[in-house]
Order: C-alpha cells, then structure tokens, then sequence
C-alpha cells in the first residue's frame, strides 16, 4: 500500500513538474490575439521566428527566471494621410522669365496604407530600429511620408515628358511607384495601396518655354556682367596708372625741387609733365 503510494505521489509530482516546464515555456498564450510575438532573451537574443496566437510555440528560453520575454507587435495595416509640394527645379529662376508671374509649384495628397509583414518585424527589433508598438507605427510613418515624396517626384518625372498629366495617369504612376518602393524596401514597410486625393502641378508647356528662355537670359546677363568687369578692369587701370605717374612725379619734385615752380608757371601743364618725364 504504501509502495503504491509513493508510486502516485511520485508521478502526481513528475506530472506537476512537467506541467509547470511545459506552462511556463508556452509562449503562444502570451501572445495577444490578433498580434505577433517576438521572443526575446538574455541567452538567445531575438528568436527570428515571429509567434502567432492561434499556432502552438514553446520556448525553453522561458525556463530561467527572468531570463526571456515576447514582446507584442500588432500586424494591421495603418493607413496615413501625407502630403508632397514644393517647385519644380528651377522654378523661381525660370519664374523671372515673365516677370515673376508664373507659378511652377506643385502639390499632391495621398491617402496610404502601410504595413510591416511578420518576418520583417523581428529584423527590425534586432536591429535595434524598433523596441515597441509606437517605434513601429513611427517607422511606419516616415516611410509613409518618405513614399509620398517619391511618388510626386515620379508622377511629376511622367508629366513633364508628356507636357501634362490627368488624375487617372497620376493615380497610374502612384500605384506603380508603391509596387517599386515595397520591393526595394526589404525590412522596411510595405506600402498596401495608396490613393492620390487631390492634386495640383503647373504648366509643364510653359516650364519648358521658360527653361529654354532662360538660357537666352542667363547669357545676356552674363555677357552683361562681362561687360560691366572689363569696364571697371578699364577704369581701374587707368586709376592705378595715373597713381603711379602722380607718385614718380612727387618723387622727381624731391629731387629738383626747382620743378615746382616750373609747373606752376607753365602754361601747358601736359607738356610740363613730358618735360620732367624726359629728365627722369
């Protein structure tokens, strides 16, 4: 009886044991449902493979006291409003072509849907770009607004070789721009979908009639300016010409002081000034 016992504490006790192992070594039930779970720990770091709530995973990591935790990331696409302006290049230049009246800005408003995939998020974390939920969303962000500026320049590439675009060209080239920026991401975000709200570019048939007018301003302001500095090296010449005779004259006026009074009786000052060079 008492053999029997001890046979049936001993295995209540192996089974308490093993199911405190197995317990604390689950690690599918700390994940939230709906988020991923990237368990990190003292010995083994970041564990690259993400942890779902609805597939079974078990860690020994979770064995040592303190020694791993999850930490919980939400996968749901975010969607963010973003905004792109600016000029086109050069355009305050070209601007001064009619006078500074024409206006060669641009503006666009895209709604985006971005989102991280579950085998990127633990790369992020390990390398240290993320910590958290709000690192993530924040890096989600930047790179929203990051491809709402390659977008406009895309668009904006496309309708100046074309001399013009239409909502449904522009809307085109921002879907195909979101396609090239997800893939060239790789551990960035992905970008879902992205639909441009309203927008406003300039005329691109007078942009191009401005840049090449403005070759022809540039280099009359040019040859102007080439002008104006050959003339002031003129005048500057003659300056330090005249310099340079007024000090070897008072020079020769040290030596033969008799010259002064020369020069101020005589009646052509001119050819004073050529006698006194000849005695020089």
């Amino acid at each position: 009886m008492k053999k029997r016992t001890s046979f049936f504490l001993c295995l209540v006790i192996l089974l308490a044991f093993g199911g405190y192992v197995f317990y604390t070594g689950w690690t599918q039930f700390k994940v939230e449902s709906g988020n991923v779970g990237i368990v990190v720990s003292k010995t083994g770091g970041v564990n690259p493979n993400p942890v779902t709530h609805d597939k079974f995973s078990w860690s020994w990591e979770f064995l040592l006291p303190t020694n791993a935790r999850v930490v919980n990331f939400s996968p749901k696409t975010l969607n963010f409003q973003k905004s792109a302006s600016g000029l086109l290049p050069s355009g305050r230049e070209y601007s001064k072509v009619f006078n500074g009246e024409a206006d060669f800005s641009y503006s666009f408003d895209f709604s985006i849907d971005a989102k991280i995939s579950l085998e990127q998020i633990s790369g992020l974390l390990k390398a240290g770009q993320i910590q958290n939920q709000d690192d993530l969303n924040a890096l989600l962000e930047r790179r929203a607004e990051d491809f709402a500026s390659v977008a406009a320049q895309k668009i904006l590439a496309a309708a100046l070789s074309e001399q013009g675009t239409d909502f449904e060209k522009a809307q085109a080239v921002a879907q195909e721009a979101a396609k090239e920026y997800s893939s060239a991401q790789k551990g960035g975000a992905e970008i879902q979908s992205v639909t441009l709200k309203k927008f406003m570019v300039p005329d691109f048939a007078l942009y191009k009639k401005a840049a090449a007018s403005y070759e022809e301003y540039a280099k009359a302001l040019s040859e102007s300016a080439a002008k104006n500095a050959q003339k002031e090296a003129e005048e500057s010449s003659r300056f330090k010409t005249t310099m340079q005779k007024m000090e070897s004259l008072g020079e020769t006026l040290k030596k033969y002081p008799e010259l002064s009074d020369m020069i101020k009786n005589s009646d052509n000052i001119n050819k004073t000034l050529q006698t006194i060079d000849s005695i020089e």
